[in-house]
């Protein structure tokens, strides 16, 4: 399998940690939409990241269609995805929630780093946090059961422990004034508890991926 995506995407990352977790090799392909869009366009014709190519070629997009079939590849016993359907709702409501954050933080984070200095719009960074925020604080109303270190759902890692995570992780990178443990206690929580283990290391952009 190859990877494709710079691991600073938390979409990318969401993939690379599921690879991770269930064993699969994969050679990571760390192109950028920004400076790389010849290589990802040859992988996705959207040239958007994360594609996942297959070993028999066939290549997949976004994130969510690439961990439903990671999901049904993997062992049922052993699966990051819900195992009792009387969940699903909070769960699909969660995993909406915490990717609706990210897709916004990624959207300041662009508005303000990627425009030219005259040319960036401070007032729709700021909406765009201010969205990424009301994700947060939904999950983090959602995740009312979850036990103090531990699990949002099933007591056992599931595909919205790892957006948790990576949510948690991307907002104090993006807006750190307001990402903390004490406004998202259960969220940092599981993001403290799971992100120092060797799948969450992994994944992790350095200060040189772009």
């Amino acid at each position: 399998m190859r990877l494709i995506g710079a691991p600073i995407s938390p979409f990318v990352r969401r993939v690379a940690v599921a690879l991770e977790f269930y064993g699969y090799k994969y050679e990571h392909v760390k192109a950028s939409v920004v400076d790389a869009r010849g290589t990802v366009g040859s992988f996705n014709k959207l040239v958007r990241v994360p594609s996942l190519e297959l070993d028999d070629g066939e290549v997949l997009i976004d994130s969510h269609q690439i961990l439903a079939e990671l999901d049904r590849m993997a062992n049922a016993s052993n699966r990051l995805c819900l195992a009792d359907t009387g969940d699903l709702r909070a769960y699909g409501q969660m995993i909406a929630y915490l990717t609706g954050a990210m897709e916004k933080f990624v959207a300041a984070f662009y508005e303000r780093s990627r425009r030219p200095a005259d040319k960036v719009w401070q007032e729709w960074a700021e909406q765009c946090e201010f969205q990424a925020l009301g994700g947060l604080e939904a999950a983090e109303a959602l995740a009312g059961g979850a036990e103090r270190g531990g699990f949002l759902f099933e007591q056992r890692l599931t595909h919205a422990d790892i957006a948790a995570v990576i949510a948690i992780e991307i907002g104090k990178a993006v807006a750190s004034d307001f990402v903390t443990a004490s406004r998202f206690p259960r969220l940092s929580s599981i993001a403290e508890g799971l992100g120092n283990t060797p799948i969450f290391v992994s994944s992790r952009p350095t200060a040189s991926a772009s």
